[in-house]
């Protein structure tokens, strides 16, 4: 037996596991072939109609499936910038689009005049305040000198600043920071001090409170001289920071290999005010920073796109561009999604060329092989290698290797994901949430979630998904007690550090309900102590009125109708009788039976336990009269 159940256990593991194969191959086979119509779809509308297309559908169609280079290059002005459909100026945004879309086109001239153009439109920024920091461990005595000249200030015990700095710096509001001039954003400032110490830049958006950090620093010992100088440029249309196109300008140029640090302060500190065109995408693909994918996988929504500018399928395909050769849950749930919403003709967005192309070239590029060319000998992934994002590769980067669409990197190995720490979150097991902060994915969450902006909190509700609190018809929450006639009581909360609030009307009532249930079970309880005293107190009389009660039902009871009748008492238990074959044409006749006597039925001996309740029914009568 115990064989048996092995075997039936090993089948069983067998079978689910095959079946988990099968099921996965055919997932995957589903995915290719709806990715292959959608390439399909998209090559029938873009071939022999690139003259007809818009800029930007010329641009992402040559990203994904190689059509209308010869257009976009015919379309440039001055063969080094590109205007947008409906207008003849040249165009941030478009050109450093058309330069993502040339870069493996050989036009390496063009590409080059392009990026040039690119760099000559900057200019300062006026809407950041930048800041000298100067620290030191202890009170001491500093110079800074600029512009020629050398000016003396103070470093007090509790980290203020006072003293004349010169004419391009002012002690800031609060005293612990140098605030620069704009008229001295060009200066070098050369910073001294007679204690260990060490110098930073800080700036922020005017008029707002949130203070950033640049991410390079100096430090010099006592007497020694460390050098700051703000390095602030933005993209600029009609001599006006335009802050889309510098998104698109940085990122591109980032990705052929340019230094964009300078226009860094200028995305980061205007972002808040910008988030249709999420910059967090952008910002990320440059700088690979936890906080910035953070934000950006936590902006999706309902679990399947992203929607900040009012375009769902351009957004997603935005927002999920940096991500490529990586397995994110947001980017397979997104995926998912792309495919309920898949038109029948294979295209998204209901034909929409520039969305579908987009799509393709940021989530599935290098796909659709037999469309874009991307089977050719010097690609990337012909060579089982894989095309990343710039600076997102896990392994080795291989030079002379193109990628396809978005990705601008050859790497050996696909980007390693960040671990839950360094994304600043926690692991959460299966029965703890993240009540207050967003669950995103992480190299290390196998079997768990990481948890970001919250701790991991132990889920202790019901299954039916109320707490003990939210049944009796309160509420829970960290803080709010006293609130519109709000109580706190004891029940318990799903989450940990919750407290339970409840008006006090309910909880009068509920308490009065509580007091009138309890007040019932007493009076029960009662009467069943009762009933038993009296029970052992007069067991005898119980005992007779017992069976005296019991032998009444026995004589004159009604016969059960569940079971069989039995048969008068000295016969046998009658069977069924067969019936007899019935012939054509035959007479039936009917035979006499053979008379038998009658058995004789002898009246049964009483047993005793029936003489004892005749004795005891004769004592109950004689205790009665």
């Amino acid at each position: 037996m115990e064989k048996r159940l092995v075997f039936l256990g090993i089948l069983f593991v067998f079978v689910i596991a095959t079946l988990s194969l099968v099921s996965a191959a055919i997932n995957q086979t589903s995915e290719t072939d709806k990715v292959e119509n959608a390439y399909s779809c998209l090559n029938e509308k873009v071939q022999g109609n690139c003259a007809a297309l818009s800029a930007e559908e010329k641009i992402f169609s040559l990203l994904s499936i190689g059509q209308c280079r010869s257009e976009i290059l015919s379309s440039s002005t001055n063969d080094e910038c590109w205007a947008s459909s409906g207008s003849s100026s040249c165009k941030l945004k478009t050109t450093a689009e058309a330069i993502l879309a040339l870069k493996n086109s050989n036009a390496g001239n063009r590409v080059q005049a392009a990026e040039d153009w690119l760099l000559s439109q900057n200019r300062k920024p006026s809407e950041i305040t930048w800041y000298l920091q100067v620290e030191t461990p202890e009170a001491s005595t500093c110079t800074v000198g600029y512009s020629g000249l050398s000016y003396s200030f103070n470093i007090l015990e509790d980290k203020t600043l006072s003293g004349n700095p010169g004419p391009g710096l002012s002690i800031s509001v609060g005293s612990y920071w140098l605030q620069i001039s704009p008229n001295s954003y060009d200066a070098e400032f050369e910073v001294s001090c007679n204690k260990d110490f060490m110098t930073s830049l800080l700036f922020k958006k005017s008029l707002s409170s949130t203070i950033h950090v640049f991410p390079e620093s100096s430090s010099a010992s006592a007497g020694g001289l460390t050098k700051e100088k703000v390095e602030s440029l933005c993209f600029s249309e009609n001599n006006i920071c335009n802050y889309e196109g510098s998104l698109w300008a940085a990122f591109v140029l980032n990705a052929q290999g340019e230094d964009v640090s300078a226009y860094l302060p200028y995305l980061i500190t205007l972002a808040e005010d910008n988030d249709r065109y999420l910059p967090d995408s952008f910002l990320y693909s440059i700088l690979q920073s936890a906080d910035n994918k953070v934000s950006l996988l936590s902006q999706q929504i309902g679990n399947k796109w992203w929607a900040v500018s009012g375009n769902k399928y351009y957004d997603t395909a935005l927002a999920l561009q940096p991500f490529q050769g990586e397995t994110l849950t947001e980017k397979t749930n997104a995926k998912q999604w792309l495919f309920d919403v898949q038109g029948s003709d294979g295209c998204w967005d209901s034909g929409n060329i520039r969305n579908t192309a987009f799509i393709l070239s940021s989530i599935w590029s290098g796909l659709g092989s037999s469309f874009s060319g991307s089977s050719s000998s010097g690609s990337c992934e012909s060579s089982g290698n894989y095309c990343v994002s710039s600076g997102s590769c896990g392994g080795s980067i291989i030079s002379g290797s193109t990628c396809s669409g978005f990705s601008s990197t050859c790497c050996t190995l696909p980007s390693a994901q960040l671990t839950c720490a360094e994304l600043s979150g926690n692991l959460c097991s299966s029965n703890e949430i993240c009540s207050r902060g967003d669950f995103v994915s992480s190299s290390d969450s196998l079997g768990k979630t990481c948890c970001v902006g919250d701790t991991c909190q132990v889920y202790s509700g019901g299954t039916d998904g109320l707490s003990e609190c939210e049944q009796k018809g309160g509420v829970c929450r960290t803080t709010g007690a006293d609130l519109n006639g709000e109580e706190s009581i004891s029940y318990d909360c799903a989450f940990q550090g919750d407290a339970c609030y409840i008006s006090k009307s309910s909880n009068s009532s509920s308490e009065s309900s509580t007091s009138g249930s309890s007040y019932l079970w007493i009076w029960i309880m009662l009467t069943l102590i009762i009933i038993a005293v009296v029970g052992i107190i007069y067991k005898e009389k119980v005992r007779h009125l017992w069976l005296r009660i019991k032998s009444k039902f026995g004589k004159s009871g009604p016969a059960s109708s569940s079971g069989p009748r039995r048969p008068p008492f000295g016969f046998p238990p009658s069977s069924p009788r067969p019936m007899p074959p019935r012939y054509p044409h035959t007479e039936r006749r009917i035979l006499p039976q053979p008379s038998r006597p009658n058995p004789v039925q002898r009246r049964p001996e009483r047993s005793p336990a029936s003489k004892e309740l005749d004795e005891v029914l004769k004592k109950l009568k004689d205790m009665s009269k």
